[in-house]
């Protein structure tokens, strides 16, 4: 599970630039955005887990691209918030440098130390290291390298979610953004990296081309490393294909720059450069922090607070789920669904759920119900639940007939041995008559 303090950034930029039913459009794109799911990255100390993370943050920039914005543009205005101090969730921010606060009051370098500390704020990162440090006249020039286990997992493309992540450290402590940092190379693919915006070919001649044009080189990890005076101590890795981009590529629909000029792409672990001006401190780092934590208790949350609610509201669409018991049938919406013992499970199922809002079920619970499996001996329970789920997806698997389904509005997932888990997807009105 992750802490959700940077989808409370990229939620919170999402409230304020737009209008809820723009919103709307956003969280309708895939069932998996649930009420639960808005509130665990909107709330302070709350955790996601790495599909959430990743189905987040892959569909913010595909429906940016498709409003013909510029996600660049949407990380940028995240860092020009956090320096203006504005819509800043301060709270989890505090807690998040806590256990560094005497660290950060005793530095001689604010964003020095803010780069020391990354590994131990954001532990998915894997074998992260300074390869090189410096100071060049009154500039730190340092290459930090890092890579995750299982590149993509958090979104298909890291590269300006994690400029912008870096970028916002020093702010919130008063200090400058560093001056300078790119990627020299990175484990996010040439392919990936043109997050579908444009179509690349790899020819024999070694170089890969993108609207006829060459824009990157196959050349290999130790190539970049020698062009950065960089050591490495795995041989084999430097020995690992790469493609060099030999020039920015940029979407010629909303300027956003696909490929950037000199990074290596591919690469096994993910290279970074910052250049920036040394020794710069701020004498109370944590002063503007405080002052956002009082703020917040007073009104300049309220309007973050107004859309959120609404953004629920309007996700939170009803279904209205009849049990009759003349005739032991369920109705959803008025339209009938299904009878019998495929009802009776549903019906219990729901009983549950809206009096607990519990969500795992096990087999065995209606197993021992005689209105479900007369039979203790041969209860037979598995194939009937199966016969509900085809009901709910819109399937009779007795037929072969197709019918409409409801899993808009709930599902059932059977995804370990002996239990089932509901899927609301949305307010269930359930009653019996």
């Amino acid at each position: 599970m992750l802490s959700n303090l940077f989808l409370q950034f990229t939620h919170i930029e999402l409230l304020i630039s737009y209008p809820v039913k723009d919103l709307l459009t956003l969280v309708k794109k895939d069932p998996r955005f649930t009420v639960k799911t808005l509130n665990d990255i909107y709330f302070e100390d709350s955790f996601v887990d790495e599909s959430v993370h990743r189905l987040i943050m892959n569909t913010v920039v595909n429906w940016l691209y498709e409003r013909g914005e510029n996600p660049d543009a949407f990380v940028q205005r995240i860092i020009d918030r956090c320096a203006a101090f504005e819509g800043v969730p301060a709270r989890s921010v505090l807690r998040s440098y806590l256990p560094y606060v005497s660290q950060f009051y005793a530095t001689k370098d604010v964003r020095q130390l803010c780069l020391d500390i990354i590994p131990k704020r954001y532990p998915l990162l894997t074998d992260p290291k300074f390869l090189r440090r410096e100071v060049v006249d009154g500039n730190r020039k340092e290459y930090f390298s890092f890579r995750f286990d299982s590149p993509g997992m958090l979104v298909t493309n890291p590269m300006r979610w994690f400029n912008g992540l870096v970028q916002i450290g020093p702010i919130l402590l008063d200090t400058p953004p560093y001056e300078h940092m790119e990627f020299k190379a990175a484990q996010t693919s040439f392919i990936e990296a043109l997050e579908n915006r444009a179509t690349a070919e790899m020819r024999d001649d070694g170089f890969v081309y993108v609207n006829g044009r060459a824009v990157g080189k196959n050349m290999t990890f130790g190539d970049c490393l020698e062009e950065n005076g960089l050591q490495w101590e795995f041989d084999a890795e430097k020995k690992m294909s790469c493609v060099k981009a030999l020039e920015d590529v940029v979407d010629e629909k909303v300027g956003a720059v696909l490929i950037h000029k000199g990074c290596y792409y591919g690469a096994p672990a993910s290279i970074v450069f910052f250049d920036y001006k040394a020794d710069v401190v701020a004498p109370e780092p944590f002063n503007k922090l405080m002052s956002a934590v009082v703020k917040q208790e007073f009104d300049s949350w309220k309007p973050i607070q107004k859309a959120q609610e609404q953004l629920l509201e309007g996700l939170n669409d009803s279904v209205t789920v009849i049990y009759y018991k003349s005739d032991d049938s369920i109705s959803v919406n008025s339209k009938h669904l299904m009878r019998n013992v495929p009802a009776r499970i549903l019906r219990n199922l729901l009983r549950e759920y809206t009096a607990t809002g519990r969500e795992e079920y096990e087999n065995r619970e209606f197993k021992r119900d005689p209105a479900i499996c007369m039979d203790p001996l041969r209860p037979n329970f598995e194939s009937r639940l199966n016969r509900v789920i085809a009901h709910i997806n819109g399937t009779d698997d007795k037929d072969g007939n197709v019918t409409e389904g409801v899993k808009k509005y709930f599902e059932i997932e059977r995804h370990r041995r002996g239990g089932f888990r509901f899927v609301p997807k949305c307010k269930i009105i359930f009653r019996e008559e």
